[in-house]
C-alpha cells in the first residue's frame, strides 16, 4: 500500500487532516501548509485522489 510521500516522509492521513482543517481541495493550496511532491513527484496522483475521495491508502499505480 502507498500511504505517504516518501521524499517528504509525510503520511497521506496527516495531509488529509490538514486539508480537512483548512477546507483544501487542490494540491497547490495544500502545499501552502505542508511540503510534498518536491523530488520524485510520484505522490502527486495519490494526493489528488486523496483530496477527491478522502482515501489515505492506495494500491500502487504502475504505468
Amino acid at each position: 500500500m502507498v500511504i505517504k510521500c516518501v521524499c517528504s516522509d509525510i503520511l497521506f492521513s496527516e495531509m488529509k487532516k490538514i486539508a480537512d482543517k483548512h477546507s483544501i481541495s487542490n494540491p497547490d493550496k495544500l502545499r501552502e501548509y505542508v511540503t510534498f511532491g518536491v523530488n520524485c513527484k510520484l505522490c502527486l496522483p495519490y494526493v489528488e485522489k486523496m483530496l477527491k475521495t478522502g482515501e489515505t491508502e492506495f494500491e500502487p499505480v504502475i504505468e
